[in-house]
């Protein structure tokens, strides 16, 4: 018969950048223009090519200036309108874009996805899981690490039942571990006890920049940089990785 053949948004000349981890009937792929996605596959000729929807992360670290957070609707399902105080710690001082449209943002206790953008300091969208938060203001929000802003991660891999991500445009030495058996949950228990299975994120320490061009999972897992190659366990080889060692 003829070739199944369904769209996706990947250019020709990508093609060749595209990298990807298989479970199954599921592959996870990656290129740095594009949010990760998910090719699964259910019978012959049902195959089916979407955004992964990440829960809970990964952001980039907490906000650490005196700009303030201020939703206007914190419930599961609500639109919500967030003013920020300043643009002081939004993209490097420069405030929000269209870029960030897509982008979750996390506030207090949970986080909203951006759905629209009215200035540098007020953006628009989604409440996904309960902000908690009980005064009107907040110095404690976290922008996502994933978006047309920050880049998209360059290669994806399997390891010790977690979906690991590394190598964005502006964290290119970084690694982003799924929660233990939960492979699309980024929850790093940022506000709670952080627990064994808990997701990671970790940035190689080095002398130098070198960005993360593959992973490869083996009894360690193994990351091939632009400058060198680095082994990632626990501790030794039959340890498992931990948020804590």
């Amino acid at each position: 018969g003829s070739a199944y053949e369904i769209s996706t948004p990947y250019l020709e000349a990508e093609l060749f950048e595209l990298k990807y981890a298989q479970s199954a009937d599921v592959m996870y792929i990656c290129h740095p223009n594009h949010a990760p996605r998910k090719l699964a596959r259910t019978g012959h000729t049902s195959w089916t090519l979407t955004e992964v929807e990440f829960t809970n992360g990964p952001f980039l670290d907490h906000n650490i200036t005196t700009t303030t957070a201020n939703p206007s609707h914190k419930s599961v399902g609500q639109t919500t309108t967030v003013t920020f105080s300043s643009t002081t710690g939004i993209n490097g001082g420069a405030g929000f874009t269209s870029d960030d449209i897509g982008r979750l943002v996390h506030i207090k206790d949970g986080h909203f996805e951006i759905t629209s953008i009215t200035s540098t300091t007020v953006v628009v969208g989604t409440v996904i899981v309960d902000l908690g938060i009980s005064s009107s203001t907040t110095t404690d929000f976290a922008l996502g690490a994933f978006s047309d802003t920050t880049g998209y991660p360059t290669c994806v891999t399997f390891f010790e039942q977690r979906l690991v991500f590394a190598g964005t445009k502006s964290q290119p030495q970084t690694i982003f571990f799924s929660k233990s058996g939960d492979y699309e949950n980024m929850d790093d228990a940022y506000h709670d006890t952080i627990a064994d299975d808990d997701a990671i994120v970790y940035t190689i320490a080095s002398n130098q920049v070198n960005a993360i061009r593959f992973m490869t999972a083996t009894r360690t897992l193994i990351i091939g940089t632009a400058g060198g190659e680095f082994t990632v366990s626990g501790g030794g080889t039959d340890v498992a990785i931990t948020p804590t060692n």
